[in-house]
């Protein structure tokens, strides 16, 4: 008895471990994404990365990997079965970079966007795609809410400040050097 229960903390330690490590990669991996959608957008990055983590399984869902469809996103697509003659599906991206920019595209035509565009309150984006009907699960918000906490996603909530005068590099060599 004492070894099965040994066993069982062992084990559920060590996928816990595998699933955290899953996790952080994605994020390593994605997070200039996530921030390119931040400066295009006004989206804040951890509702993006949060978003996508909870969709996608960190990468690992067969939509994801073979789709480079991190958020579920679906659209309509021709079908003979149908009286209107389309039925929705999962969009298929090109690139893992062209689904996070169709992401923030298709967000920015929400009517919430605008009066969030800008706002890193991650939480009252979530209560508007929500009410949008982004997800239909009644936990959406909850799961999304848990990975950012989780993984102290809103540390990339900082947008890039561009600088207004470009200066090139030699110039500003010489200036300090004299």
């Amino acid at each position: 008895m004492r070894f099965l229960l040994i066993s069982l903390l062992f084990f559920t330690t060590v996928f816990s471990l595998e699933a955290q490590t899953a996790a952080e990669a994605y994020i390593n991996k994605f997070d200039t994404l996530a921030f390119e959608v931040l400066n295009n957008y006004g989206i804040p990055a951890s509702l993006v990365l949060g978003i996508a983590l909870q969709e996608s399984g960190a990468g690992t869902s067969k939509l994801c990997r073979l789709n480079h469809n991190h958020f579920g996103v679906k659209g309509r697509v021709k079908s003979s079965k149908t009286k209107s003659g389309y039925t929705n599906a999962y969009r298929k991206f090109e690139t893992d970079e062209a689904a996070y920019l169709h992401f923030g595209e298709m967000v920015s035509k929400k009517k919430y966007y605008f009066t969030l565009k800008g706002d890193m309150d991650y939480m009252k984006w979530l209560k508007a795609m929500k009410a949008a009907k982004y997800a239909t699960s009644p936990h959406w918000i909850s799961h999304v809410d848990k990975m950012i906490k989780r993984y102290n996603l809103t540390c990339f909530d900082t947008p890039f400040i561009k600088p207004l005068v470009h200066f090139p590099a030699n110039t500003i060599i010489n200036t300090i050097q004299e």
